[in-house]
C-alpha cells in the first residue's frame, strides 16, 4: 500500500497542468485542490505589503484607480483567508503554478509567512522536464549563484548528459505569417543575436531590470550597437509567440547595425552567432548548449560569474559590446552548471511509467525540495 508522506493544497491551475502537478506529486501524498482562495477580513502586519506586490506583479494591471483599489482589497482578504487556512493546517505543502501574479501570488506569500513547505511549478525550457522549486520560478529560485557550488557538486555528481539535451531543442513555431525573407546581410558577418521576449510577460516586467518593456530593450540594444567594430551587427528576432509586432519599431530606429530577421530559424542564429544577448530569455540558457558566450540585461539566475555576462545598464551593456571578441566564460564552470540543472534541479516528466507515477530518481529530485 502507498505510503502517504505529504499533504498538498494547491491552487487548482488550468487542466493541463494540472495534469503535470498530479503526475509529480500524486505518489507523494494526498492533493487538495482549492478553486480559488477564499476572503477574510482579520489582517495580519504582512497584509498591506503582500496584496500590494502581488498587485505590482498583476499581468494585467488595473486601468482605473477605482478597479485598482477594489482589486487591492480582494487580495489583501485572499491573503488573510490563506494565512488563517495554513496556520490552522500547518503540515501541508502549499503548491502554485508560477505563483507571481495576483492570487497565486498572496497564497504562496501567506504560506511562507506562516512558515508552510512551498512548491513552485513552471514550465521548463527543456522537453520533458519541469521546474519545481521551494523558493519561486525564473530569478526567484533555489539555484546558487556562486560558480564554487556548482564545480563542487559536479565533483561528485557531475556527468556529461547535459549535452544530449541540444538535440532536443527546437524553435518555437511563429503565430504570425513571415512575409520577409532572410535579410541581405549574410549569416557569415559577425553579429550579437538578439532574441525579444513577449511584451507583458512576467519575465520582463517582474525580472526585467531596467529593460521592462521590448522597447526598453531595442533602444538599448540600438544605442549599445553605436559601439560594435566595424562589421559587426546586432541580429534580431521578434519572439515567434508574441502577438505585438516590432518590425516598424525597429525600422523607425533606423539604425544600420541592427537586423531585423524573422526569417532564419532562431538556433540557426544562435548557431552562426559570436554572442547571444537577451534580458532573461530562455533561448540564453540552450545558447550554452552551442557554446556560445551570453549577456542578459535583466535580473536572470544564470548570469553568474564565468557562465555569463550581466549587464543590467546602457553603460555596461555598451561596455561589453565594445569588444565582442573578447566575451568568453568558463568551459569547465559552464558545464558544471548545465549538469547540475539537468541531471538534478529539472525532474524528468517523460520518465513517468506505465502506471502513472514517477521513477524513484525523479520522486527523490522532488522530495529534495521539501
Amino acid at each position: 500500500m502507498r505510503q502517504q508522506k505529504f499533504h498538498f493544497v494547491c491552487l487548482d491551475p488550468r487542466k493541463s497542468k494540472k495534469t503535470k502537478i498530479q503526475k509529480c506529486l500524486s505518489d507523494l501524498g494526498t492533493i487538495t485542490w482549492l478553486k480559488f482562495a477564499f476572503i477574510r477580513l482579520e489582517s495580519y502586519p504582512q497584509t498591506n505589503a503582500r496584496a500590494r506586490i502581488a498587485l505590482e506583479c498583476a499581468k494585467k494591471p488595473p486601468k482605473t484607480a477605482i478597479v485598482s483599489r477594489l482589486k487591492l482589497t480582494l487580495l489583501k482578504w485572499q491573503y488573510n483567508w490563506s494565512r488563517n487556512y495554513f496556520e490552522r493546517h500547518p503540515d501541508c505543502v502549499a503548491v502554485a503554478w508560477n505563483g507571481l501574479n495576483g492570487t497565486r501570488r498572496v497564497f504562496m506569500d501567506a504560506a511562507k509567512d506562516s512558515g508552510i513547505k512551498r512548491l513552485y511549478f513552471e514550465l521548463c525550457p527543456f522537453e520533458q522536464r519541469i521546474t519545481i522549486d521551494p523558493c519561486g520560478v525564473n530569478f526567484q529560485n533555489s539555484v546558487p549563484r556562486d560558480p564554487a557550488f556548482f564545480l563542487t557538486w559536479a565533483r561528485e555528481n557531475g556527468s556529461d548528459d547535459w549535452k544530449s539535451i541540444r538535440d532536443t531543442i527546437k524553435a518555437r513555431k511563429s503565430k504570425f505569417e513571415i512575409t520577409q525573407s532572410a535579410p541581405a546581410n549574410g549569416l557569415d558577418d559577425p553579429f550579437i543575436f538578439l532574441p525579444l521576449q513577449v511584451p507583458g510577460d512576467s519575465q520582463l516586467r517582474i525580472f526585467g531590470g531596467n529593460y521592462q518593456t521590448v522597447q526598453h530593450v531595442l533602444n538599448a540594444a540600438s544605442a549599445a550597437s553605436i559601439a560594435l567594430p566595424d562589421g559587426w551587427s546586432i541580429r534580431i528576432k521578434e519572439h515567434p509567440t508574441s502577438n505585438i509586432r516590432f518590425d516598424k519599431y525597429v525600422a523607425a530606429l533606423n539604425n544600420p547595425k541592427l537586423i531585423l530577421d524573422n526569417a532564419t530559424d532562431t538556433f540557426e542564429q544562435v548557431s552562426r552567432s559570436k554572442a547571444v544577448l537577451c534580458v532573461n530569455s530562455s533561448v540564453g540558457l540552450e545558447a550554452m548548449f552551442y557554446d556560445k558566450p551570453v549577456i542578459a540585461m535583466g535580473d536572470c539566475f544564470w548570469a553568474i560569474p564565468g557562465i555569463a555576462e550581466h549587464c543590467p545598464t546602457d553603460e555596461s551593456l555598451k561596455r561589453c559590446v565594445s569588444s565582442p571578441e573578447m566575451l568568453t566564460f568558463s568551459s569547465k564552470t559552464r558545464a558544471a552548471f548545465m549538469s547540475y540543472l539537468i541531471d538534478y534541479y529539472y525532474p524528468v516528466m517523460g520518465n513517468i511509467g506505465d502506471d502513472g507515477t514517477m521513477p524513484p530518481a525523479e520522486l527523490k529530485k522532488i522530495i529534495s525540495r521539501l
